[in-house]
């Protein structure tokens, strides 16, 4: 069916709690469950090596910066990359300058607890950690300014770290807090970071650093949503993504329904115009109207120009008659009165 969506959920209890407002909007939708898989490749090895890395590829990215990013071919002979655009070599330029400020920021931020607290202290208690978390959640809420930003920024390099230290077995979780179970060098904090990109990281000289390219596959499922066409009679998408916004859906599950949500409810009007317009009209003849269709302007300067397949248009049709939108037969169709 041409008008019939579906919506991919992460979670069941959200697809289930889509579902209640769909049937609440008198429109039918079921549930099946899918396969779902994930995979990230991550790089693995020491904040120090890492930053060394990082500083070494910089080195002559900083250069490269002030070239001309308009699509002409460079070389560089830092490591990992070669051959590549100027425009993504600038962004490679501006993700290792961020990078490399919240790897420092991690080691710095250890070499604090190791110089202030010996083992078996608590670095961080139970009461400090809710009061973060609800800062960080808070910031989410409220995005007014830089201030709120800088927060934020520095309260997850914060639970990253925390998470980094207990993952390499020198803090654990306690009742009380988060306590120091041995002392490291900062440098020695092994780290998981994404890398540049799969075609863009030279493996050798990763290796040269000590670094290793970790895949992690994550097996799932996923329950997906099959949303009656009815959707776009019964549903604006105002009121869709009202209730989408509070839940945990596939983001391009998300994006591509709210799309056509959109765009097939122009092209409902556009065909039901036509209809509307001839009165009764045949199926051949609505599909050879339909070929090219101009709406209304939206303003002086932006027009739409719609294009309708054979096959999308007796889709289309297919879909309407069963809802009861229009009657007749191919022969002769009228918009339902």
């Amino acid at each position: 069916m041409v008008l019939e969506e579906t919506l991919l959920f992460c979670e069941e209890i959200d697809a289930d709690i889509f579902i209640r407002f769909l049937h609440e909007k008198n429109c039918r939708a079921q549930k099946k469950h899918e396969s779902s898989i994930f995979e990230e490749t991550d790089m693995s090895g020491t904040v120090g090596n890492l930053i060394r890395l990082i500083e070494t590829k910089m080195e002559s990215e900083v250069q490269e910066k002030q070239k001309d990013i308009a699509g002409q071919e460079g070389s560089t002979s830092d490591p990992g990359i070669s051959g590549y655009p100027a425009r993504r070599k600038l962004t490679f330029a501006e993700s290792n300058a961020k990078m490399l400020a919240h790897l420092k920021s991690i080691r710095d931020y250890v070499g604090g607890i190791m110089t202030q607290f010996k083992p078996g202290d608590i670095v961080f208690t139970e009461e400090d950690l809710k009061k973060m978390d609800d800062l960080i959640h808070s910031c989410f809420d409220d995005d007014s300014g830089d201030d709120q930003e800088k927060i934020f920024i520095e309260k997850m390099m914060i639970r990253s770290a925390l998470m980094n230290l207990e993952d390499n077995g020198v803090v654990e979780t306690r009742p009380e807090g988060i306590c120091l179970i041995k002392k490291i060098d900062p440098n020695d904090l092994i780290v998981e970071r994404g890398p540049w990109g799969q075609d863009e990281v030279d493996r050798e000289t990763l290796k040269q650093y000590g670094i290793a390219l970790k895949l992690h596959i994550d097996f799932d499922t996923a329950a997906r949503v099959i949303i009656d066409p009815r959707i776009h009679f019964t549903c604006t998408l105002k009121e869709v993504t009202e209730v989408l916004d509070e839940l945990e859906v596939d983001e391009f599950s998300d994006e591509e329904l709210r799309h056509n949500l959109s765009l097939k409810g122009l092209a409902i009007e556009s065909v039901l115009g036509a209809i509307k317009t001839a009165g009764r009209i045949s199926l051949t003849d609505l599909i050879r109207n339909m070929k090219e269709v101009t709406p209304d302007m939206i303003d002086d300067e932006h027009q739409i120009v719609e294009h309708f397949t054979p096959e999308f248009v007796t889709g289309i049709i297919s879909d309407l008659r069963k809802m009861g939108v229009i009657e007749g037969n191919d022969r002769k169709m009228r918009v339902a009165r």
